[in-house]
């Protein structure tokens, strides 16, 4: 739904505190439907802190009624919107109205209806498809595939060679959880040094199976967060502190914490309390997770902590400045997923087809490129939020910083009043 603007003719002028009003009244008719639209997909709701009430109130409805709630609900917000002058109501209503209409995409979906990967990108995550989304073009994934075929040490097919490469960085089993809580406790620490988080902030970590992602934050509200770490797929030594921070801190956990805390508590704006994994929100969650890493830690002290802490807790060795060099070109093959998921999705190959697409593109081992595939089928254009959302938020963060505090300014600004993915440039 884009912004509307207002009818022409006479609008009744309302006070900021009657126009805060009336997006509190909305704002509770977008949580009860979103939680509703929870009963029929449970992945759909990805946290709730907002009132008990609300959540034991929501029964299971068919999605035809839900659309009928939606379709009137749209008509009053327009003219809502209409009324909302003040600058901060204003971009409180554009975050509501693109929140709301991803709803009723969604809701369209769960009928049956299957859009395309442009159509979903654009309608769920406010994101146009371009094809940016994709690279830099084939001539220029060629290129990347060449260059890392000419670090990676040995003989053969690329792919095989590059996870054979690779695996002597692989943290053992038995080894993650310590390499993991250290990866972490560095995190915290940094992002500490930068923000002021609440003094009762809390995590646990679970190792789980059987799931088609690597890592997943589980945010409870009260400022606590459970996080899940997969183990299904051996993990290399570079995947703990990007898990760490994407998961932790300054990622998924601080970025609800913080909205909690300034939006909810403060603010009462209960819109917060709910987040829709397939809305445009997820566009500045994954973004700014992704973005994470790079904003507490240069390339260069990653690979010193990662060589002089990491490494021996795992009691791994290994030339990994090489590593480190041959996976800054790796992970510009995330685009080339964004493209295999866009066919996989619009029904130009078959899932078979994909995994090998993956395996040759994309440098994924088997066992990987096949879960990588589930994860397609079942979040479809949701993968552009990782780093095509990287990028945004990158842009927007960095546009106007001088140095590192400036940086982390931007960012705690950031993600304490979220920009939809439209309002994101620079």
């Amino acid at each position: 739904m884009p912004h509307t603007k207002p009818a022409q003719g006479k609008i009744k002028v309302i006070s900021p505190q009657a126009q805060e009003e009336l997006l509190n009244q909305f704002a509770e008719r977008y949580v009860r439907l979103a939680l509703a639209v929870g009963q029929h997909d449970s992945y759909y709701v990805d946290a709730y802190y907002g009132p008990e009430q609300w959540q034991k109130e929501t029964y299971w409805q068919p999605i035809s009624e839900l659309l009928q709630l939606h379709k009137s609900g749209a008509s009053e917000l327009t003219e809502i919107l209409q009324k909302v002058t003040t600058e901060e109501l204003v971009i409180r209503g554009r975050f509501l109205e693109q929140q709301w209409s991803s709803i009723g995409t969604y809701l369209t979906i769960l009928q049956g209806n299957k859009l395309s990967f442009s159509s979903e990108a654009s309608a769920l995550y406010d994101t146009p498809v371009t094809a940016s989304l994709f690279g830099k073009g084939e001539l220029h994934h060629q290129q990347l595939l060449a260059e890392i075929d000419r670090l990676v040490p040995g003989e053969g097919a690329l792919s095989a060679r590059f996870n054979q490469f690779k695996s002597q960085f692989i943290v053992p089993k038995d080894k993650a959880a310590a390499v993991f809580s250290a990866a972490v406790e560095k995190a915290r620490n940094i992002t500490n040094l930068h923000m002021q988080l609440p003094a009762h902030e809390s995590f646990e970590i679970e190792y789980v199976n059987d799931q088609v992602w690597t890592a997943y934050n589980w945010y409870k509200g009260n400022s606590h967060s459970l996080i899940q770490l997969n183990q299904d797929q051996p993990l290399g030594i570079e995947r703990y502190l990007e898990l760490a921070s994407h998961e932790g801190y300054p990622g998924h956990h601080v970025f609800n914490v913080l909205q909690e805390q300034k939006l909810v508590d403060t603010k009462q704006w209960l819109e917060y309390a709910i987040y829709p994994l397939y809305s445009p929100i997820s566009y500045l969650s994954e973004g700014s997770a992704n973005y994470a890493l790079s904003l507490i830690m240069s390339d260069e002290e990653v690979l010193s902590f990662e060589r002089d802490v990491l490494m021996p807790l795992a009691g791994l060795s290994g030339d990994l400045a090489l590593f480190h060099n041959v996976l800054k070109l790796v992970k510009q093959l995330t685009y080339y997923e964004n493209y295999v998921c866009q066919q996989l999705t619009d029904n130009c190959v078959d899932s078979d087809t994909a995994e090998q697409m993956l395996v040759e593109g994309a440098l994924f081992p088997e066992s990987r490129a096949k879960q990588r595939v589930q994860f397609f089928l079942h979040n479809r254009a949701y993968v552009i939020n990782y780093n095509v959302g990287e990028d945004a938020v990158a842009a927007w963060v960095e546009a106007r910083a001088n140095n590192r505090t400036d940086k982390w300014t931007r960012f705690e600004a950031l993600l304490s009043r979220p920009l939809n993915a439209s309002d994101l440039q620079v």
